[in-house]
């Protein structure tokens, strides 16, 4: 029997694979797009390497669907299972951080040190890896999206990931101002990074701890399900100046011809029981 660390190994092994065919198989958010999400099931070269996306067949909206915990999906309040859930206890500390234009996110890496525990289920620590953003959101609630999210991506010693969505609404009147120093330091070039000064995490999440929660997978190819996802129930108040920055950022994404949105659209539920845990 193969024991744990060889399976951690593994699943390491596998993981940085399947990313790098997703770094070098050209993709995109656009739906009318011959490489966007309606046909990222069919990318993937040889290995097929994206089968577990899905795609829509043809002009109708028919799924061929491999991967059945897909990512992200609409989040209806009232269908939603309250339980009693155990809170997020977030232990993220400050850093000095760099702002990253990946060519289809703007990313924050963030330093060794900060992390979640989530229990009495997933009581493992999950370290803070990076954060990145969507706009507009890629989780609905009854079927509206926000104008953008924030992904908290962590992963534990197994290598098993735990991602905490943020929906970020514009707020003029009361934004976050981390977010506009956040978009206004990233880079309009894909591989470029900016060194944008000190933050810790924790300032970006909203003032309630409430949340819901479900299994489900990466939002982009190659879709690798098996994560663990936690959307907190309230927004966050950003700025249409930092919307809008972002949606120019995505539009000059090398692949993306000029679309401005870098959102997945919403993926069924397939029978996946949605918890809402209230603070």
């Amino acid at each position: 029997m193969m024991n744990t660390t060889r399976k951690c190994l593994l699943f390491v092994v596998l993981v940085g694979l399947t990313a790098a065919m997703a770094a070098a198989q050209s993709w995109n958010h656009d739906p009318n797009s011959p490489i966007g999400p309606n046909r990222w099931g069919f990318l993937g070269g040889n290995y097929n390497s994206f089968a577990t996306c899905g795609s829509i067949v043809g002009a109708s909206t028919s799924l061929t669907e491999v991967g059945k915990k897909q990512t992200p999906v609409d989040v209806l309040p009232p269908t939603a299972i309250t339980s009693v859930l155990q809170d997020i206890a977030f232990r993220y500390r400050d850093t000095p951080f760099v702002v990253e234009n990946t060519g289809h996110v703007v990313e924050v890496p963030y330093e060794n040190g900060s992390e979640i525990r989530i229990g009495p289920g997933l009581p493992d620590e999950y370290k803070l890896l990076q954060f990145h953003f969507h706009a507009p959101s890629e989780h609905t609630i009854k079927g509206k999206l926000a104008d953008a999210e924030l992904h908290l991506v962590h992963q534990n010693a197994l290598g098993e990931l735990a991602v905490v969505g943020v929906l970020l609404q514009i707020d003029n009147a009361h934004p976050n101002p981390l977010f506009d120093t956040i978009m206004f330091g990233a880079p309009l070039n894909s591989g470029d990074h900016e060194l944008a000064g000190e933050i810790n995490a924790r300032d970006l999440l909203p003032r309630s701890r409430s949340y819901y929660t479900y299994t489900g997978s990466l939002t982009t190819p190659p879709c690798t399900e098996g994560v663990h996802w936690f959307v907190m129930a309230q927004a966050v108040g950003i700025s249409k100046a930092a919307v809008d920055r972002l949606h120019l950022i995505v539009s000059m994404f090398p692949n993306y011809g000029g679309y401005p949105n870098n959102n997945r659209p919403v993926r069924p539920l397939n029978g996946r029981a949605v918890l809402f845990n209230r603070e």
